[in-house]
């Protein structure tokens, strides 16, 4: 990591305790297994043509919402279009069409300057310039027709709108565009008279969204992407729906998991990322409903045993110890140093053992996450930088690291 903006955003971001809008892969420790296994999934949706469906596991603070950012980085460095949403208040998985919208509002595309959201304007909008610089305008009408003619087998109402979405792009009608494209997206706002201009009647819903996402997916992979991943975090809030509310979630995710089986979703891949109680409750988790427990398996719980088979469904992130907690320090060090252009005749062992002290001293006895170690070792070295003569940094200092979460 040597970009100057790079180093500023990683330092402010850990100083804020969220994830840096910067390369990941220098920065995952203790993750080796996890890290191969997810490239492996990334790869083979496309190299083999099929769908996956994996869950990740661990406890609050294990990080979970880091490794789906890498997986973001390596999809979107594959050539896949990315799609992260998160359950909330209003998102639970428990409608197809809600999902849909709520993948078509969350999308990200590489980008030649940095890993940027996006949208379905931005991604359409790069094939349609590709094709007009054709040397040829049969050639790129057939790549339309073709792409077209393949989408009417998902669905004949999607089809129709992508060809008057494309037509108005290409014709520079961009308020018959912006109508079209609000369709795709699921928009269910839509006046019947702006419909009208669209040539189909109803819109996304419960019962055709599937199908739809399904020619979606088809789409991005006809021009030019290798497929979509979804990641969905925070899956455990799902157990505070109502418990009709939250069947049907957990029918839909059995459904995606079907699905996935039988390669019905070809170029898709599935991450959804929980906290042990939704694997492990019997009430309000997993467990709860059968048909998804008994797909899952005996892994569903094998957090509790510590087992760490990352080619299983369910991928469980474990605690991470001394050695991790350090290499991470050290590396955060290194940057530190390097933004702000010091040198400091103070060694890492003494500044890593002090923050774990501080660390220790806040948490009263609790486990200390990743988070919070990171926070607090941007202020030692803040202060480190300001005061490197203060008597805390001459000292001799000793903290053992006990095994703790990041």
């Amino acid at each position: 990591m040597d970009n100057r903006k790079d180093l500023a955003k990683t330092i402010n971001a850990f100083r804020m305790g969220v994830i840096p809008d910067t390369e990941l892969e220098g920065l995952i420790v203790g993750r080796d297994a996890e890290k191969k296994e997810f490239k492996h999934f990334i790869k083979a949706i496309a190299e083999e043509e099929i769908s996956g469906l994996r869950f990740l596991n661990g406890a609050y603070g294990t990080g979970k919402t880091f490794m789906l950012e890498y997986i973001k980085e390596v999809a979107l460095k594959e050539n896949y279009v990315v799609a992260n949403v998160s359950i909330n208040s209003g998102f639970n998985l428990s409608k197809f069409d809600v999902f849909y919208t709520n993948i078509m509002n969350n999308l990200s595309i590489q980008t030649p300057d940095a890993t940027k959201g996006t949208n379905f304007e931005d991604i359409f909008g790069l094939w349609v310039k590709k094709i007009k610089k054709e040397n040829y305008m049969n050639v790129a009408n057939r790549n339309v027709y073709q792409v077209i003619h393949q989408l009417n087998a998902y669905n004949n109402a999607f089809a129709t709108v992508l060809m008057i979405y494309m037509r108005a792009i290409i014709n520079k009608n961009m308020q018959l565009a912006n109508i079209a494209v609000s369709w795709i997206k699921g928009d269910k706002n839509i006046s019947y008279e702006l419909k009208k201009q669209l040539k189909v009647k109803g819109s996304v819903d419960v019962e055709n969204a599937m199908d739809i996402f399904k020619g979606f997916v088809k789409m991005l992979t006809l021009i030019g992407y290798k497929g979509l991943i979804v990641t969905i975090d925070e899956a455990e809030l799902m157990m505070q729906s109502r418990s009709d509310i939250r069947m049907k979630a957990y029918s839909n995710i059995r459904y995606i998991m079907d699905a996935c089986g039988t390669n019905d979703i070809t170029g898709c891949g599935f991450i959804i990322a929980g906290t042990d109680e939704l694997f492990c409750d019997d009430e309000k988790g997993f467990p709860s409903y059968a048909a998804l427990s008994q797909r899952l398996g005996d892994n569903i719980k094998s957090s509790k045993q510590n087992i760490g088979n990352v080619r299983q469904p369910v991928v469980h992130l474990t605690r991470l110890g001394e050695g991790e907690f350090k290499n991470i320090g050290e590396k955060l060090f290194t940057i530190h140093k390097d933004y702000y252009g010091y040198e400091v005749e103070v060694d890492f062992e003494k500044v890593f053992n002090l923050v774990m002290i501080e660390c220790r001293k806040d948490h009263q006895g609790k486990e200390v996450t990743m988070r919070y170690f990171l926070k607090k070792m941007i202020e030692i070295l803040d202060l480190l930088e300001k005061e490197p003569n203060l008597p805390i940094f001459n000292a001799r200092i000793k903290a053992g690291v006990k095994r703790s979460e990041i």
